[in-house]
């Protein structure tokens, strides 16, 4: 990085580091599919990881942030990675791969993450942006809400199919069985209306994210190939770039 683009990168290094001061605070907002409930185990890899972060332990809190959260598409350790590739805290600084990180992060469009996502990538080259673009679709195809959220759904129609032999409730035995989840015992019908409540969620969160008005929500009409498409489509597809050429113009 020259000195010119250190310098037009100041104002995105300081907002980045008001804004890791001030999410802590506000972390579980961001966390995994925001809107639904996060296991007490993801909660407590959240507060040690943070806890180390603080102590200035960086290399620990790196691989966390990014082998354990970012990948289960915690949008707060997605920008904690991409903050510590900007900062080199823990790992080779890299602003270029920090950008693609905060991208990924500011799919939600939590307006601190466009914040520095833009911020970021006015300062930088146009070759550089073309290097985020590239890297950034590499991480929207693993870590994008829209791909996780697809296994999720595949593997919960999976679950409906073994309990029923379809999709639909109507096979389902009256047998009471235990739910590996929540350890609660409940009928299999039971099992079958709350898997296919998660799956109608998922899929109502899914499609406001792409914006696709017409993609089925309800659990008896998902066409997962179809589903597959849509999401693979989304990803490949570049959409913040002129929200951030906008604002270095």
């Amino acid at each position: 990085m020259n000195q010119e683009h250190l310098i037009n990168t100041l104002p995105a290094i300081l907002a980045c580091l008001l804004l890791a001061a001030a999410t802590f605070a506000t972390a579980q907002t961001v966390g995994p599919y925001s809107g639904h409930s996060v296991d007490s185990r993801t909660l407590r890899t959240q507060e040690r990881v943070d806890k180390l972060f603080e102590a200035g332990e960086f290399e620990r809190a790196f691989t966390i942030y990014r082998h354990d959260l970012a990948p289960i598409g915690d949008k707060y350790a997605q920008y904690m990675v991409g903050y510590m590739h900007l900062m080199g805290y823990g790992v080779d600084e890299d602003p270029v791969l920090a950008s693609a990180w905060y991208r990924l992060a500011a799919e939600r469009a939590s307006s601190d993450f466009l914040l520095v996502r833009d911020e970021l990538m006015a300062g930088m080259s146009e070759p550089d942006k073309v290097r985020s673009d590239y890297l950034y679709l590499e991480l929207r195809e693993q870590y994008s809400d829209a791909v996780l959220l697809l296994k999720l759904v595949r593997d919960d129609l999976r679950s409906l199919t073994m309990i029923t032999g379809s999709r639909t409730s109507g096979g389902a035995s009256p047998v009471v069985s235990v739910d590996v989840r929540s350890g609660e015992s409940m009928s299999a019908a039971e099992r079958v209306r709350r898997i296919k409540s998660r799956v109608e969620s998922r899929l109502a969160f899914m499609a406001r994210q792409i914006g696709a008005d017409d993609l089925p929500t309800d659990a008896d009409d998902v066409d997962l190939e179809r589903l597959q498409a849509v999401v693979a489509s989304y990803v490949d597809t570049i959409t913040d770039r002129k929200v951030a050429a906008a604002q270095a113009d």
